[in-house]
């Protein structure tokens, strides 16, 4: 298993000391160790070993993706005009929304934490006034480890396009008050197009649809949790965390002490091992994995 600790070891193997007697301190070691696994997993590790300093193109990572699952929300209107000052808004119907949550109103993103039949109540952060007729949505929030939307699916049929959240005011005020018959297998030649966002990397909005109850379905990539004890697993393969993780912290520590020769011995090698694991990702499944073209790198690191 490839803990915190297990890639703490290595890297203090490459540089040939003794964690405890390191001229470089856990703190060190832990933000190198965290920032090769962010680089990794965001591709943005960069080859410093041509001129031209390329970004390696990173590939489908399988262990990145992960689903959740919404019910769609039918958007309201506001039906008395909204002032800052209020603490509750009353719109046409909040029968599909939930008991407590976030509004998203003209760029306006609203909490509440409770609603009657026709009212969002003990509401709080309102920064405009908002007319009668206004656009109403719920906000969904994303998971905490979200960092990448990849795609949406609505109701298992249609792969939403992704639209800018700055975009949004425009299209609902060229809308406002149309409704968008989406039975049609959702023909985006015909009334508005449904659309979905993401908001401040918190929320998810849907907006322009006029259906509720119906699935939402969001493929999202995982952010790298920060490594901070003994116990902590990389996201990454155990395999490809040992051969590529400690190796590009440890490759930046000898680049900065002088030490070139092994510094670019190790990226290579490093780099070689993350352009593995992308096209290899890319092309098979992660069920059919095998570990055999590293079978000797642990005999031969410390001699890198």
């Amino acid at each position: 298993m490839s803990t915190l600790q297990t890639t703490r070891d290595l890297y203090y193997s490459i540089l040939k000391e003794q964690q405890d007697s390191s001229a470089y301190p856990l703190v060190l070691a832990d933000s190198l160790i965290n920032t090769a696994q962010r680089n990794i997993c965001s591709g943005n590790i960069v080859d410093l070993t041509n001129t031209r300093r390329d970004e390696i193109q990173k590939g489908p990572l399988p262990f990145l993706y992960a689903d959740v699952y919404y019910e769609s929300v039918q958007d309201t209107f506001v039906w008395i005009t909204i002032d800052i000052t209020d603490t509750e808004i009353t719109v046409s119907s909040t029968s599909w929304f939930s008991t407590s949550g976030v509004l998203f109103i003209n760029w306006d993103i609203i909490s509440y934490t409770w609603l009657t039949f026709t009212q969002f109540t003990w509401v709080t952060w309102i920064w405009f006034p908002h007319k009668w007729g206004a656009r109403v949505s719920q906000l969904l929030d994303l998971p905490t480890d979200y960092t990448t939307s990849n795609r949406l699916i609505y109701n298992y049929t249609r792969t939403l396009p992704y639209k800018d959240y700055r975009d949004i005011f425009l299209d609902l005020n060229q809308y406002k008050g149309r409704v968008n018959d989406l039975s049609n297998d959702y023909d985006f030649n015909k009334g508005i197009r449904p659309f979905y966002t993401i908001i401040q990397g918190k929320y998810l909005l849907p907006y322009q649809v006029d259906k509720s109850w119906d699935m939402i379905h969001l493929i999202y990539e995982k952010k790298p949790a920060t490594l901070v004890a003994w116990v902590d697993e990389l996201l990454i393969p155990e395999e490809y965390a040992d051969s590529t993780v400690a190796f590009i912290a440890a490759s930046k520590t000898l680049y900065n002490r002088g030490e070139e020769d092994r510094w670019l011995k190790l990226f290579n090698f490093a780099i070689s091992e993350v352009i593995w694991m992308y096209s290899y990702y890319k092309n098979q499944n992660s069920e059919s994995l095998h570990w055999q073209r590293i079978g000797n790198w642990k005999d031969n690191y410390y001699n890198i």
